[in-house]
């Protein structure tokens, strides 16, 4: 299992770009006004935009690269953990601390 993305829900997207770009030297790699990524080796930081953000819920939104995704998904659910429908062999695995 490899981790590929971790995503971050903020309120003020323009604001959390230019910390992660200006402050933290993260590389851009895709900005929109809902969604931008970042470059940070084999792992991307993604901004998701929000309104509304309750804390501990959703974030962060850990994504894991698999080989088996049908048979890491059932694993997973097996364990109590939530895990979003198979996107390309990708898994979001949320979890509330």
């Amino acid at each position: 299992m490899e981790l590929v993305e971790v995503g971050l829900y903020v309120r003020d997207i323009a604001r959390a770009i230019r910390f992660y770009r200006d402050t933290v030297g993260l590389e851009l790699d895709f900005e929109s006004e809902h969604w931008t990524t970042f470059r940070t080796g084999a792992c991307t930081l993604a901004l998701h935009a929000t309104e509304q953000r309750e804390s501990g819920k959703g974030e962060p939104d850990p994504t894991f690269l698999v080989t088996e995704a049908e048979i890491e998904r059932a694993r997973l659910a097996g364990a109590g953990i939530e895990v979003t429908d198979i996107r390309e062999a990708v898994l979001h695995i949320h979890h509330i601390y």
